[in-house]
């Protein structure tokens, strides 16, 4: 039985299978960093502030901030601002003399 050897013309690449190479590298290369942006974007998308994802609870001087995307939840302790007469209020903050 004679044995297989490759042939001669199989191991010495010719011109067209190496442009093929090359163009089929490129592609390659290519396809690899379209996937790594796919995956960013998805990645972004993902841990991105959504609506409706932390819910906030109010207690007395507590509030308990709870992030439904990560089941994580902070506790946060309020502090009174007392401002004197003739002071100007933070702004944002309601007037020192508005309540219930």
């Amino acid at each position: 039985m004679p044995s297989k050897e490759p042939s001669k013309e199989s191991r010495v690449p010719t011109p067209d299978t190496d442009t093929s190479l090359k163009r089929v590298e490129r592609f390659l290369r290519l396809l690899t960093w379209q996937m790594f942006f796919l995956l960013a974007i998805l990645l972004y998308l993902a841990v991105r502030p959504q609506a409706g994802r932390f819910q906030f609870t109010v207690a007395g001087e507590d509030v308990v901030v709870f992030d439904t995307a990560s089941s994580r939840a902070l506790a946060v302790k309020l502090q009174k601002q007392v401002v004197g007469p003739g002071e100007k209020a933070e702004p944002g903050a309601p007037p020192a003399g508005e309540g219930k």
